[in-house]
């Protein structure tokens, strides 16, 4: 399975100065990971800007591992559950983020979907949460 590589920002793409853009939107960091662009992507419900795309996420003991649209089997490793954490509470602080939010996300990842406040994403809904059809 390959891991996430950055692809071109799609042309739809809201301006990064808009309201309407996540403030947490892997556009406005230009050294972030491919790997944790992806799961910002899969996790606020945004188009796709890796390829492949995450299509869902589980954690298993302390690792965090990602199904993509390639490969629906769970076999790409993102990381530790720790680093997970920390980048996505790191991310979110230096975004201006409250504390509520992310612990919110953080729980998404955790139980692999379903967000605990779906009103705190304010991106389109997107294809890529569609589920691996088994």
């Amino acid at each position: 399975m390959s891991d996430p590589q950055t692809a071109a920002a799609l042309p739809a793409a809201p301006d990064l100065r808009s309201h309407d853009i996540h403030p947490m939107d892997p556009r406005r960091g230009q050294n972030l990971s491919p790997k944790f662009a992806a799961l910002l992507c899969w996790l606020l419900d945004l188009p796709p800007m890796t390829k492949p795309a995450i299509v869902s996420v589980a954690v298993s003991g302390d690792c965090v591992f990602a199904a993509t649209a390639e490969d629906c089997s769970f076999n790409l490793l993102l990381g530790s559950w720790q680093d997970c954490v920390s980048n996505l509470r790191g991310w979110g602080e230096a975004c201006g983020v409250p504390d509520d939010a992310i612990d919110a996300m953080i729980e998404t990842v955790r139980i692999g979907g379903n967000p605990a406040d779906a009103g705190i994403y304010n991106a389109a809904e997107s294809p890529v949460h569609r589920h691996c059809a088994h």
